[in-house]
C-alpha cells in the first residue's frame, strides 16, 4: 500500500495545525482498535467486549515488533 499522496491531501495536511495533525492520527489509532476488535471478535465469539479491546490495543501496540 504504497499509493502517492494525492495533492488535494497533500495541500490540507501543509495547512493542518500540529493539534489537528494529532488529532487525524488520533482517530486513525481508534479506527485500527476497532477494526482490530472486529476481526477478533470473529474468531473470539465468547470475549466480553473489555477483552476484545485489551488484545487489540495489545497486538497493535506490538505490531512493530
Amino acid at each position: 500500500m504504497n499509493e502517492p499522496i494525492h495533492p488535494v491531501q497533500l495541500e490540507a495536511l501543509k495547512r493542518a495545525t500540529p493539534a489537528q495533525k494529532l488529532e487525524m492520527a488520533a482517530a486513525l489509532y481508534e479506527a485500527g482498535i476497532r477494526l482490530r476488535m472486529a476481526g477478533l471478535r470473529m474468531t473470539h465469539p465468547d470475549w466480553p467486549e473489555d477483552q476484545l479491546e485489551h488484545e487489540a490495543r495489545r497486538s497493535l501496540r506490538h505490531a512493530g515488533t
